[in-house]
């Protein structure tokens, strides 16, 4: 059914007029009570930061939108009224006197808005002594209102690029698509086409594309409604004469707030974005290894789950695969007769000592992180007092708790049951309760899953009764569609996080979640693409929606390696997958697949050992994983300080003036940053493609680096050109740019500390060490990986982050290291800049030149580790 779309117009300037010259806090028009289709609508524009703007259009049946998606304080900025004509005001930006951090533009920038018929708001940038156009409304069709939200249409920058929108599709350009602003349970999705996904963030980046000879680009624009209500954005594919193409977000419930956020380009947009809505929590070091799951032994009668998981850290040992957590699937939750999912009870059959399963886990290194769910069946034996404790969601046509189809045990399985609505005040307590007895069973984080909270009637009704203040609070039972129905989820995180933080609050707090609205990331800290379907296609979709998520500040993310539904990946799909995930922020191995050696149909899971005759591959690209940690550390650092996404598009920060990064090609190709600047990453993800054309990014600050092949020997690329490089089985593409600085360890599971957090978990059980008998280490190695040129005149600056990797208030350890080369020697600086977290390693660092460099180190020790050749410096 089409959208109703009415006019909104008919505004005007309240009295007292603003006097020109005059500095104001906010702009007011309003509509009048009598000769007006819609009365007492009040638009207001305001600055919550120089480089935002906002819009509030709110009416008598369209209030501000329910939320607390926005944690910024709202303290506006004086911005001047620079003219004023009868039906037309223009405004200058405020404090643009200077560089701002959030911008960097130092640019000139106006408002100007007009109300004559509808409300008309563009925003113009001055480039030199050029006006230039950054955003504008639509003309005479700016603001509509629907049924019972509002519509939004603004002129379209054809040749821009469209990030953002959180957990989208593939290609990485949202340009000229539709998209749907909810979440759903979109298991065997297709990562090209399917729509929605698992995440609510209606968060739209629009940056222009660079072009050859144009050093000045017009700066970049996102716009957020911090709404929960679903929504649609459709960018460029809707036309309509006389309008002719535009881009429209259309909210279906409560009235318009809008920020518009300004900067020189995306990563200064995104770092905006942080300010406004909270910077990605800090990940925890154990987090950042190789995630495990154990959905497949987890369901087993035959032997029970319990003996069959305890076997985990074995196999790990048997195989020389290092493993940091295992992801426990709901089969503990299953009930003994019936198989169905009661989540907070226990499958005692299968489970008969859970918490001494937890401590021979967590003895052998491995954090264990167990799945609840947000809902239950009316068989469920907490029930009756959900029910009664008004905890579950209403339907007003009945007057009765809304009950649906949920899933339950088996695939396609689902019975009748409940959500239960995290808003009321029992509903919270009820898991909080549940979360609880877990954290007293040994298990260090929660898995939040199934949490969509998909109800299928927006008229539906939930509690009104948050535990903290939000953004136009309602009175009295509050409808889904106005509320949005991941307020919901973003609680039941957000109770998951407070109670462990209770429990531990000197441990950071673990909290991954498989749908999410914005506020939702401020209480857990890691999520991942859901449920995807194992094939090529898919494969290759993910390093989109990676990036794309990582842009929205969903910065530990991943996908389910080897495809989590579907059929089991052939080898070398399993290979490539790997070798992709091992440079994702997240990095786990999930499925729920047939067990190839079963013929009954039993499930399995997808294993780093599934293919024996692929395991050395596997092994090397985990154990590259583990090698490369302290540079994954220290990457979370820079996401949780900085919002910058761990693995990013080509073109972020100083990278966004090449040209060549906004062809086609390179857009639905599937090479990114790791570390921006740092590490090149160039996968392989075709069918036998064992060779691949790339291209190396140039940056605005060099013409002149080149990129070393991390697996070819004396191999270099100069920035700006393109080659043909081999990709065998064997390994994906990597290349470290010149002048980079990476951090490395040693290549399996270490601990921080000898004792306390970092090597003691919280059910009191240390982890066993290597010199004990066990498998995790020490972190007693630092080496530093540098790329030096031969020209004397090239000095580079690098640093890191080192902390115990555990801690909620962490100390934290910054070196800073220098260094330039000649064609006999390079001549390293190393220093603390601080130095308040004691790390393992003390002061002694081991400087590795690149592959086949046979330079000597100035003033170093040459010393040999593991069959290459280091230097030892002392600092």
């Amino acid at each position: 059914m089409p959208i109703v779309e009415r006019e909104l117009y008919g505004f005007s300037l309240p009295s007292p007029t603003p006097k020109v010259g005059s500095s104001l806090e906010s702009f007011e028009l309003r509509t009048p009570t009598d000769k007006c289709r819609y009365k007492n609508f009040v638009y207001t524009l305001s600055f919550p930061l120089p480089n935002v703007y906002r819009v509030l259009l709110t009416g008598p049946d369209r209030l501000r939108p329910p939320h607390d998606n926005v944690i910024l304080p709202y303290k506006p900025h004086s911005f001047k009224l620079t003219a004023l004509e009868e039906y037309k005001a223009t405004f200058d930006f405020p404090s643009q006197n200077g560089p701002d951090e959030l911008d960097g533009s130092n640019r000139k920038r106006v408002l100007e808005i007009s109300w004559k018929e509808h409300i008309t708001l563009v925003s113009y940038e001055y480039i030199g002594n050029e006006k230039r156009r950054l955003l504008g409304d639509l003309n005479n069709r700016s603001y509509a209102l629907t049924e019972k939200g509002v519509m939004r249409h603004w002129c379209i920058e054809a040749d821009n690029l469209h990030l953002g929108l959180g957990e989208k599709a593939a290609p990485l350009d949202l340009s000229n698509r539709s998209f749907t602003m909810h979440g759903s349970d979109s298991a065997n999705y297709d990562a090209y086409n399917t729509d929605p996904l698992y995440k609510h963030t209606p968060y739209l980046i629009s940056t222009p594309k660079a072009k050859e000879g144009h050093e000045e680009v017009q700066s970049t624009y996102a716009i957020y409604h911090p709404t929960n209500s679903s929504g649609v954005w459709d960018i460029h594919s809707l036309h309509d004469d006389p309008w002719g193409q535009f881009k429209t977000y259309t909210q279906d419930y409560g009235g318009l707030e809008e920020y518009v956020l300004v900067g020189k380009g995306v990563k200064e947009v995104v770092r905006t974005f942080a300010e406004l809505v909270g910077r990605p929590r800090l990940v925890g070091r154990d987090w950042l290894g190789y995630l495990a799951s154990g959905m497949g032994l987890g369901e087993s009668d035959h032997p029970i789950a319990q003996d069959l998981l305890s076997t985990w850290p074995d196999l790990c040992k048997k195989h020389d695969i290092p493993c940091s957590a295992m992801h426990l699937s709901s089969g503990y939750t299953a009930d003994e007769k019936t198989g169905n999912r009661y989540v907070f009870t226990m499958n005692k059959k299968r489970y008969p000592d859970f918490k001494g399963m937890v401590a021979h886990f967590h003895k052998n290194g491995i954090k264990v992180v167990p799945n609840i769910k947000p809902y239950a069946l009316q068989t469920h034996p907490h029930y009756k007092r959900l029910e009664s404790g008004d905890a579950l969601f209403r339907d007003p046509a009945i007057d009765e708790p809304v009950v649906t189809r949920i899933w339950s045990s088996g695939v396609g399985d689902n019975e009748k049951g409940s959500w239960v609505d995290m808003i009321s005040e029992e509903g919270r307590k009820w898991w909080a309760e549940g979360v609880r007895s877990l954290i007293e069973a040994g298990c260090d984080g929660m898995w939040d899953d199934n949490n969509e909270y998909y109800l299928h009637d927006d008229d539906f009704l939930s509690s009104t009764q948050f535990p903290h203040e939000i953004a136009s609070p309602i009175q009295g039972k509050g409808s889904v569609g106005l509320l949005g129905r991941m307020i919901n989820t973003e609680l039941m995180n957000y109770v998951a996080h407070t109670e462990l933080e209770k429990a531990n609050p000197e441990r950071r707090t673990y909290v991954l979640t498989r749908s999410g609205n914005v506020g939702t990331f401020k209480y857990a800290n890691s999520t991942w693409s859901g449920d995807n379907w194992t094939s090529w296609h898919c494969l290759r979709g993910s390093q989109a929606i990676q990036i794309n998520a990582g842009m929205s500040l969903m910065q530990s993310y991943g996908s389910d390696i080897g495809g989590f539904a579907g059929p089991l990946p052939t080898p070398e799909m399993f290979v490539r997958w790997v070798q992709l995930g091992v440079t994702h922020s997240r990095f786990c191995i999930h499925s729920y697949k047939p067990n190839k050696d079963d013929p009954s149909g039993a499930a399995a899971t997808n294993t780093p050992w599934m293919y024996p005759e692929m395991l050395p591959i596997v092994r090397d690209a985990i154990k590259w994983r583990y090698e490369y940690l302290p540079f994954f550390n220290h990457l979370m650092w820079l996401s949780h300080e900085e919002a910058i996404p761990t693995t990013a598009w080509l073109g972020y920060g100083d990278f966004a003036s090449d040209p060549n990064l906004y062809t086609q090609e390179i857009l639905e190709g599937f090479d990114a940053w790791l570390g921006v600047g740092n590490i090149l990453v160039v996968p392989a993800l075709f069918e036998g493609q064992l060779t691949r054309e790339v291209y190396f990014p140039k940056s605005s600050k060099d013409d002149d680096y080149v990129y070393f092949d991390l697996h070819a020997p004396h191999r270099r690329y100069r920035a700006g050109t393109k080659a043909i490089i081999a990709t065998p089985l064997e390994h994906f593409g990597l290349f470290a740019r010149e002048g980079s600085v990476i951090p490395v360890g040693k290549d399996y599971a270490t601990v921080t500390e000898t004792k306390g957090p970092g090597r003691t978990t919280i059910d009191g059980v240390d982890v066993e060490l290597e010199s004990d008998g066990g498998v995790v280490g020490l972190d007693d190695w630092r080496g530093i990986k540098i790329f030096p040129s031969t020209d004397p005149k090239k000095e580079y600056e690098g640093q890191w982050i080192e902390d115990d990797g555990i801690s909620a208030k962490p100390k934290k350890t910054i070196i800073k290291v220098n260094y330039k080369g000649d064609k006999n020697s390079v001549d390293v600086k190393v220093k603390f800049e601080k130095n308040e977290f004691k790390t393992l390693w003390g002061n002694k660092v081991h400087v590795i030149l690149p592959a086949g460099d046979e330079r000597k180190v100035q003033g170093a020790k040459e010393v040999e580790k593991n069959g290459k050749k280091m230097w030892e410096i002392e600092f």
